[in-house]
């Protein structure tokens, strides 16, 4: 469970060191930036004219279960504050959600506090939120080492620690025994399954995958998928806590590795390995290609749309014989395990900069009707 630390914090936003409550705030209920969700991902879906299908949980808010509802989930955690963890305590804490991170050590966590900071002061200066916002989403985000305090406390905890099985297992195993009863447990992967991960857990009902994409406070999508033993129920109030805090469930049936999104996006990336293989272009080029064609359009359709509005109505013949990726130079450069072109000295800097643009997407496209 390592964390990327930053090496400063920005100094306008105070260090979270407030208590956890137990309860959200008491304004919660009646100001809440989430509580018209349901009629702005509408509007949403009118103005990029797809449908988002986040609306399926969403339509669905304050939905009754047979023991809990949306209003039982008061206090989330994450387990793992490194890249992912941090991202997904803003995007709870942001929402009004009391929020805990453990990891295994406080300088660990400290690494989490800057990057908090530093992500938060992101959306401030893209105009995304206000100081005041930032303020109070970092003052609701607490860090622990005891992982017990931790799982007693929690209703809802989604962990994102290193993807080797045994110790996901071992965690799951730790929590099942910890935590209420009523407490459900999320996994963040695309590679493992719930099903091997849980597999020594009792509340096999409460297990559950959402899975986030980088970086996780900012793309809105989340998959979840449930575990062979978890009820509709389980799954529908995990879609429904998400849709409250202004993500977008999509719900992926059955367990595979690699899931939905993973299986498609690493299809392409085959495909342009190969390219870059063959000699059809550089890497830049290709990068190029994608980002200036159907990259642009993509914030708007997938693909299916895209065959529709285009008028294709079968998939090209040759789309069904994909090239097979058995390429020398292609494994060679794999094995260097080196970036393709960029510099690993401006790494921090390319990153700072794809976030900032997809601050500004995430506010014309999603958060257009907020104001904040």
């Amino acid at each position: 469970m390592k964390s990327m630390m930053r090496n400063a914090a920005s100094p306008s936003i105070k260090d979270c060191t407030s208590t956890w409550s137990s309860t959200r705030p008491t304004t919660w209920a009646s100001s809440s930036p989430c509580t018209n969700w349901r009629s702005r991902t509408a509007r949403i879906s009118d103005q990029l004219g797809v449908i988002v299908d986040s609306v399926r949980g969403a339509g669905r808010l304050l939905f009754s279960y047979n023991n809990m509802q949306l209003s039982d989930l008061t206090r989330i955690a994450v387990i793992g504050g490194g890249t992912m963890g941090f991202g997904i305590a803003i995007n709870f804490a942001l929402w009004g959600y009391p929020t805990i991170i453990s990891d295994l050590n406080d300088d660990v966590l400290a690494g989490t506090r800057a990057n908090i900071t530093h992500a938060l002061q992101l959306f401030v200066e893209g105009g995304l939120i206000g100081q005041p916002r930032a303020e109070e989403t970092l003052a609701r985000i607490t860090t622990t080492t005891d992982l017990a305090q931790l799982a007693a406390q929690s209703d809802f905890i989604t962990e994102v620690i290193v993807e080797r099985l045994p110790d996901k297992q071992d965690l799951f195993k730790q929590l099942d025994e910890l935590c209420p009863p009523h407490t459900i447990i999320a996994t963040n992967t695309s590679r493992l399954v719930v099903s091997d991960i849980g597999v020594h857990a009792r509340r096999q009902d409460k297990l559950v995958l959402t899975h986030y994409f980088a970086p996780p406070h900012i793309v809105p999508g989340v998959e979840v998928a449930k575990g062979p033993g978890a009820t509709d129920e389980t799954f529908e109030l995990t879609c429904e806590l998400l849709s409250s805090a202004r993500k977008i469930p999509i719900r992926v049936r059955g367990e595979k590795s690699g899931y939905l999104v993973n299986r498609i996006q690493h299809a392409m990336a085959r495909e342009a390995s190969q390219l870059w293989a063959e000699g059809m272009a550089s890497a830049e080029d290709i990068e190029l290609g994608i980002v200036s064609t159907f990259g642009f359009r993509m914030p708007h359709e997938g693909p299916f749309l895209h065959y529709d509005l285009a008028g294709i109505w079968k998939w090209p013949e040759d789309a069904r014989n994909p090239h097979a990726i058995e390429n020398e130079k292609l494994r060679e450069q794999m094995l260097k395990a080196q970036p393709w072109f960029l510099d690993p000295a401006n790494f921090d800097e390319a990153v700072e900069k794809r976030d900032r643009e997809y601050i500004r997407r995430l506010k014309e496209l999603y958060w257009k009707d907020t104001d904040y």
